[in-house]
């Protein structure tokens, strides 16, 4: 990818999107438990999300920015990818920390890298500053599936509301 403005971008959160709530056994403590994964897990966790990810890069190729606590370890890239991210889906970087909420990260992201194309966030919480039109939620405990996968298509195909201009 020789430009960054090529591809619409979609900011990604992963606690609640691609990373749910499942339940694992805990062979040590002989005990299932029902919990998030992390980091040192080496993966995100909810595979149909991933799928879904998948399946939108085939119809409308997007460059990923990661906007998750996740990007703070230095495996944040290879957890995507090994939780099943398409190695071909292209993984720009993430977001820089800056005070106040995520939308202000989002936005400094945007400045710093010259961005002038379509993009959205996705994410399960709403501190998206003057970005909540470009949010597209999903639920905490089931992720990233068909229903936003859908809203996706249409907002990454038609709606022209999306795009930040420097």
């Amino acid at each position: 990818m020789s430009n960054i403005n090529s591809r619409p971008i979609i900011f990604l959160d992963y606690d609640g999107v691609v990373n749910t709530i499942i339940w694992r056994k805990y062979p040590r403590e002989n005990q299932f438990k029902a919990r998030y994964g992390f980091p040192s897990d080496g993966f995100v966790n909810n595979y149909q999300a991933i799928c879904w990810l998948n399946d939108l890069y085939k119809k409308i190729p997007y460059n990923i920015v990661v906007s998750s606590t996740w990007r703070f370890h230095k495996n944040y890239k290879q957890c995507l990818y090994r939780g099943g991210l398409d190695k071909n889906i292209p993984i720009l970087g993430c977001t820089p920390r800056v005070e106040g909420c995520r939308g202000d990260e989002i936005k400094q992201w945007i400045i710093d890298n010259n961005f002038n194309n379509k993009f959205i966030i996705l994410d399960d919480d709403t501190d998206m500053g003057e970005y909540m039109e470009n949010l597209i939620k999903c639920d905490c405990y089931l992720g990233f599936t068909i229903k936003e996968y859908e809203e996706c298509l249409y907002r990454l195909r038609f709606w022209k509301g999306c795009g930040f201009y420097v």
